[in-house]
């Protein structure tokens, strides 16, 4: 059996705790997903439907 690797040595992310007040983080949350809304709504190469787009990706695998 191999030696168990050390996670905390391992670990090259640092882990990011939200800041600011429990307000600031929902106002910052609401503007990030205002930001993305839409992003590929003029997009004419794939399905405006997401369950017809998941299946023209699907037939796409092999």
């Amino acid at each position: 059996m191999g030696a168990k690797p050390d996670v905390k040595k391992d670990l090259t992310v640092p882990i990011r705790r939200p800041t600011g007040t429990l307000e600031e983080q929902k106002r910052r949350r609401a503007e990030a997903l205002k930001a993305v809304e839409g992003m590929w709504k003029e997009r004419t190469d794939i399905p405006l439907d997401g369950v017809e787009y998941q299946e023209q990706i699907r037939n796409e695998w092999p």
